[in-house]
């Protein structure tokens, strides 16, 4: 097959990848992803696309080693700022939760050279660089990092667009005010608790708008976009019809939170859970006592049944607690109301 025919098909692997993901159909995903890169081994997205399948297996060790593969391919494409930040987050989250800290605040020290402003990376960065082994300085004579810390450079400089959203029940909009943008191009890539906006200039630079993490997670498949005369208006499928969004992207104190979870899987802890909720309603003499069970519970409880209570506690808005792994992790678990109650969307 020639080098042509391999990228063809490489490419075609990829759709269809992409696809079997935004299905749930995780493992025949990674297949295909993996044949694309067998086809095609130089492409850092499908890399990245392989790392992000491979965290939904619970395969860490394959996410971050694919997760770094796509670093060093992506490291001197300027044009492919975006991705080259998300695999170095990537890989900067798994390699802390692998507990390889010196790998983890290089890929970290890299993207936040990008966003410096990023409060994930700061936030990680402050946790896994007094784990590190010391390093001497660097020599003088050393290369900077090329034409990629360039472009972090001119991304860094970047001010943010101006923009304003607005939800539905179903869906969340989002403006993005530009004006005179050409149709073609502007475009746009959903991912489960991402969008970002690629627009190409006259000049042949491209500029990049991300919004990550979004507060909660949409549904790509079923997002879409348009160019106006002045703005550009990005309409996207809720993940849980009816769920309130406060934020469009999620707080620097969530975020920071949810990076500590993630990074280590001990790391859970049902007791800031609690505190959080308790923040929201009061507990009356009566609830203490099954709030501190719940509690112990959690703490004495095996990795699948803390899994089962943190999803079923979130996804119905703390109506339900469930401890039967098997039985949450085949769908959203849902709201259910007290006794002689409606549930209602939050907007009526």
């Amino acid at each position: 097959m020639s080098a042509a025919a391999s990228k063809k098909a490489a490419n075609l692997l990829f759709q269809q990848a992409c696809e079997s993901y935004f299905d749930d159909e995780f493992e025949k995903a990674e297949s295909q992803y993996t044949q694309a890169i067998a086809a095609d081994s130089t492409v850092g997205d499908y890399y990245l696309k392989r790392a992000r399948t491979r965290v939904k297996l619970d395969n860490a060790d394959g996410a971050a080693s694919d997760a770094q593969k796509a670093a060093r391919l992506l490291v001197d494409k300027s044009d492919q700022l975006r991705q080259y930040f998300r695999a170095l987050h990537m890989h900067g989250e798994l390699a802390s939760g692998l507990k390889q800290y010196d790998d983890a605040t290089e890929s970290l020290r890299k993207a936040a050279t990008i966003n410096p402003s990023h409060e994930g990376i700061k936030a990680l960065l402050e946790k896994v660089e007094p784990l590190t082994t010391p390093k001497p300085a660097p020599a003088a004579s050393e290369p900077d990092v090329g034409s990629a810390g360039a472009a972090a450079a001119a991304a860094a400089a970047r001010a943010k667009v101006r923009h304003e959203w607005y939800q539905t029940d179903d869906s969340i909009t989002l403006e993005v005010f530009i004006k005179r943008v050409q149709k073609d191009a502007a475009s746009v890539e959903f991912e489960d608790r991402s969008v970002a906006l690629s627009i190409k200039m006259a000049t042949g630079s491209e500029n990049n708008y991300e919004f990550e993490p979004l507060q909660h997670s949409i549904v790509p498949g079923e997002s879409s976009f348009e160019v106006l005369s002045t703005k550009i208006e990005i309409r996207m499928k809720k993940a849980k019809a009816g769920l309130k969004w406060d934020h469009l992207e999620e707080t620097d104190a969530q975020q920071a939170t949810r990076l500590g979870l993630a990074s280590s899987r001990k790391g859970v802890s049902w007791d800031a859970i609690a505190s959080d909720a308790e923040k929201e309603t009061k507990l009356k003499p009566s609830e203490q006592g099954i709030n501190e069970l719940f509690q112990n519970i959690y703490r004495d409880a095996d990795e699948d049944t803390r899994r089962a209570m943190l999803k079923s506690y979130i996804e119905s808005n703390g109506t339900s607690l469930s401890t039967d792994w098997t039985s949450v992790s085949k769908g959203p678990v849902e709201t259910l109301p007290p006794t002689d109650a409606v549930a209602k969307p939050f907007n009526r």
